[in-house]
């Protein structure tokens, strides 16, 4: 079963330190957001799971087992990273190539890597795209692309460093729609400063000049406007709705996502 563990870890760019005693644990398989600002120490938290950066202080575990520079590449084989522009990722001309370039790195047969392709673009809805050039795809379809690409090689923890964000809001339920189907038995990451994209995860870390600000369920962390503040996070649409409603003196139910919004209006009528 996948679990991540980090325990007072610390990390500093130029003597400036970004993650200041720094500990959690993600025990099993579920959806976790890591939320905040920039600057917030997000990003290089993501990096120091996946083992592309090395750890000078504190300890990070992955499945129970240490992270170091020494194990860090064997590590990285049960971790799939989705970026936030899959421009970056591509590195074949023809979209079947570039979803098999994981999968073959990693020495699996013929049969098991085209057999890894057609699930991972079947899954991704982009079979009759297979021939094509993955840079000349439409937006959503490359971050599809880029997702078959990480699902070829079967992690256990799948991370989305900010991967929603130059999506417009069709291609970004789309996503959404498409992680929940692959969530089962898999720990899911949005690395994100998007409270509308938080809400979708069970889970918030919330982060705060290096260091966690909150952490629990996301109804509970994402409902408080004063954190969020605190935390240079705008708070959803829909939290902000609910509470001029309330100020407003209609007795409104706070919600902090689309679906929880539609459900608290419907409750008025």
């Amino acid at each position: 079963m996948p679990s991540i563990a980090a325990e007072d870890i610390s990390f500093s760019y130029g003597g400036e330190d970004v993650l200041s005693s720094f500990s959690f644990t993600i025990p099993g398989p579920g959806t976790v957001a890591v939320l905040g600002a920039n600057g917030s120490g997000k990003s290089t938290l993501m990096k120091l799971i996946a083992g592309l950066l090395p750890l000078r202080r504190g300890r990070i575990e992955i499945d129970g087992r240490q992270v170091t520079e020494d194990n860090a590449f064997s590590i990285r084989r049960s971790i799939g990273i989705v970026f936030q522009d899959p421009d970056s990722q591509f590195v074949s001309p023809v979209l079947e190539e570039d979803t098999a370039f994981g999968p073959e790195n990693y020495g699996f047969s013929r049969t098991e890597v085209m057999s890894r392709v057609d699930r991972s673009l079947s899954l991704t809805g982009l079979q009759d795209r297979r021939r094509s050039a993955p840079q000349l795809l439409s937006g959503g379809e490359k971050e599809r692309a880029q997702l078959a690409g990480v699902i070829a090689i079967s992690p256990d923890i799948l991370i989305f460093d900010e991967a929603f964000s130059m999506l417009d809001l069709e291609g970004q339920r789309s996503m959404h729609d498409l992680v929940a189907a692959l969530k089962e038995g898999r720990i899911v990451v949005s690395i994100t400063h998007s409270a509308e994209e938080a809400a979708l995860s069970d889970r918030v870390i919330l982060l705060r000049r290096g260091r966690i600000a909150a952490d629990g369920p996301s109804e509970d962390v994402l409902s408080d406007m004063d954190l969020l503040s605190s935390c240079s996070i705008r708070p959803s649409y829909a939290l902000r709705l609910t509470s001029a409603l309330r100020e407003a003196g209609i007795d409104a139910r706070f919600a902090i996502s689309d679906d929880g919004l539609k459900e608290a209006l419907c409750s008025l009528l």
